[in-house]
């Protein structure tokens, strides 16, 4: 699914998680709080394949070198990153992206689908009341995997072309 084999895994669990979260009955409450368990995944996944796709394109970027560990090192750090960090992150690898990053981001509401998953771990983490559903889970996990798949092979592709 995904160009790194840690994130297709990671995404494969929490796809699975959510087939099992519909099986209870909607009302149910284990199932909400299966799905604020899987939001919180998500979350992670987010910053995961943050670093992943933007460490991959590094290293397709330059050699080995210190300014490579460097860049991971910083990447590695990078916390609640909704689509404000990652246009911001992706400026930061070339200044071109930006405006791609952003339109493709608004583009279905791709980047509220991020912010909204980021929100409710927040709401979540802090025992505050989320009113996240499994099928809007499911939506704004989808919509971040189209993201995480456009850095993956648009921007990625046009920096080892250059």
């Amino acid at each position: 699914m995904f160009n790194n084999a840690e994130l297709t895994t990671q995404y494969n669990r929490i796809h699975q998680l959510i087939i099992k979260a519909k099986e209870f009955e909607p009302d149910d409450e284990l199932r909400s709080h299966m799905t604020k368990y899987i939001c919180v995944l998500c979350s992670g996944f987010i910053e995961n394949s943050v670093f992943h796709v933007f460490s991959d394109i590094a290293e397709n970027s330059c050699s080995p070198s210190v300014v490579l560990t460097y860049t991971k090192s910083q990447l590695y750090k990078i916390q609640n990153a909704n689509s404000e960090k990652i246009r911001a992150l992706a400026k930061s690898f070339n200044p071109d992206w930006h405006d791609p990053l952003r339109d493709y981001l608004q583009e279905e509401n791709r980047g509220a689908a991020i912010n909204y998953i980021l929100k409710d771990r927040h709401n979540i983490a802090h025992g505050r009341d989320s009113d996240i559903t499994i099928i809007k889970l499911e939506n704004y996990l989808n919509k971040t995997v189209e993201v995480i798949k456009y850095i993956e092979n648009k921007l990625n592709k046009k920096e080892s072309s250059t």
